[in-house]
């Protein structure tokens, strides 16, 4: 009966233990159990989404799942999740009609957290794919707004007239005005609905308030033309229109108002053979200053002759990138280092490509082939960027700039110029890539980037990377010689190995 029952539990304990197979890996090398509890592949301490079988990746940990399992989708899941259009940047996820920008903050953040270059803005229109701003704040989105920096609107007052000429049996007038906008809106200018009654060659100052005319917000004109009709009343008869027109074959007073410039030309009195008419226009101002700027000169020498561009870059660009949520030590992020690292070379960045345009522009004038417009270019980052350590100007370790810092501030070290560098030359359509070196010093970690270049031909000095791909290295930086492409320093010497990774752009 005793060897009965130790059967039995023996038995029990195996059916246990197969029935939670599927939960359970036991290592019995280090005795540590691994447990997946939704069953989707992934074990629970290596899945986001450990109770739900529909997800497992949430890159920036902000609840919303990078993508579904295989097989899986919403309707799939057991705690209602919804995908990440944002799946690296923690401040934003929902983006209802997938323009590129969310329809709100998540919970607890808000613009400072974005870590997207620039950072993400919230749309105003999240159900119109097609908008997401409204600049002037008149209610219609900059895709449909004529003008997306002002909300439209003119003033029209009438200031004097004068009669001049005849225009009755008698030596007198009875005037009223008719102003109208695009041949359909019509507003009269009366004395409180009557006509003013005047001498010939009289002027009269007429004490009324301006007609405020409102353009539509979501017109596709590009001009809005204004007529102001002078009339003389008669009882008997129709109403006389009384020429004010200085141009020929036209009696009444048309101007023409520029929609999308803001703008109207106008001389404030209008004469033509029977009267003169004095009026203003006005117009509304921009609701928006505008955009402060950084004026920048760069000046270098390259085969003999000395070069200068000009450049303007809004404060709020550099702003942007100066106070954007990233690690400023991407070398040493622990999940995806290469990525980040390769993310501060800013190749769409418009400030970035106006410049790399113009030093190509200057290049190509001076008939310079591929290699010597890539050594020109690498001389204007060489001397316009100051060698500065980031101890001494950041007071810390490390501190990775963006290009568009590092051209506002013209100082930074060896990350700084190359990703600057970087920058510029994949906007010109060069196979570019980051060359990173590290090794220990003194018990310390020390790092270097370089630029590398893929070029056909032999140009000097080079690496390879795992496939044999040659990469011409680029020194970018300058403190007392300047280098060529193709020319590896004798300094630091670790340099002269092969770099500790190659991060193509």
């Amino acid at each position: 009966m005793k060897k009965a029952a130790i059967i039995l539990i023996s038995i029990i304990l195996v059916a246990i233990l197969f029935s939670y197979s599927a939960l359970f890996l036991i290592n019995s090398d280090e005795t540590i159990v691994k447990i997946d509890s939704d069953n989707d592949g992934v074990y629970d301490d290596e899945d986001d989404f450990p109770d739900d079988p529909a997800a497992s990746i949430d890159t920036d940990k902000d609840g919303y799942p990078d993508e579904w399992n295989p097989g899986k989708n919403q309707d799939g899941n057991i705690t209602d999740l919804t995908l990440d259009a944002f799946p690296d940047d923690p401040a934003a996820s929902i983006d209802t009609d997938g323009d590129g920008y969310p329809d709100k903050w998540n919970d607890g953040k808000n613009q400072s957290y974005s870590t997207s270059i620039p950072p993400l803005e919230i749309d105003e229109f999240p159900n119109d794919p097609k908008a997401h701003k409204d600049t002037d704040e008149d209610g219609v989105a900059d895709f449909y707004d004529i003008n997306d920096e002002v909300d439209l609107s003119i003033g029209i007052k009438i200031l004097d007239f004068k009669v001049t000429s005849r225009v009755d049996i008698l030596r007198w007038a009875q005037i009223y005005f008719d102003i109208i906008i695009d041949d359909n809106v019509t507003h009269r200018v009366s004395n409180n609905e009557k006509p003013w009654w005047v001498l010939l060659n009289q002027k009269k100052t007429v004490d009324t308030t301006p007609f405020y005319y409102d353009i539509p917000d979501k017109t596709d004109k590009k001009t809005t033309k204004i007529e102001i009709i002078m009339y003389d009343y008669d009882f008997f008869i129709e109403d006389h229109i009384v020429d004010i027109s200085d141009i020929a074959n036209k009696n009444t007073l048309v101007l023409i108002f520029d929609n999308e410039a803001n703008q109207i030309t106008f001389s404030g009195e209008s004469e033509g053979s029977e009267g003169v008419l004095w009026y203003d226009i006005s117009h509304s101002e921009k609701t928006i200053p505008d955009i402060d700027t950084y004026e920048k000169t760069y000046s270098w020498t390259f085969n003999n002759k000395n070069w200068k561009i000009y450049t303007e870059i809004p404060v709020k660009t550099y702003e942007n990138y100066l106070n954007a949520n990233v690690n400023r030590m991407p070398q040493n992020d622990r999940f995806a280092p290469d990525k980040k690292m390769a993310a501060f070379v800013t190749t769409n960045e418009e400030v970035v490509q106006d410049i790399a345009d113009e030093l190509y522009t200057l290049a190509k004038e001076n008939n310079y082939d591929q290699v010597t417009t890539a050594n020109f270019i690498l001389r204007f980052v060489q001397e316009n960027i100051d060698y500065s350590l980031d101890n001494e100007t950041e007071n810390c370790e490390e501190y990775w700039r963006f290009p568009v810092e590092t051209l506002v501030e013209q100082k930074g070290d060896c990350e700084d110029t190359s990703v600057l560098y970087a920058a510029f030359m994949d906007y010109l359509g060069y196979d570019v890539a980051l060359l990173y070196y590290k090794w220990e010093e003194n018990s310390e970690r020390v790092g270097h980037l370089a630029v590398g270049i893929n070029l056909s031909g032999d140009h000097g000095e080079f690496v390879e990377d795992e496939n044999g791909k040659k990469y011409y290295y680029c020194e970018t930086t300058s403190e007392a010689t300047i280098f060529k492409l193709g020319v590896i320093p004798d300094y630091p010497p670790q340099i002269k190995d092969d770099p500790a990774k190659i991060i193509p752009i």
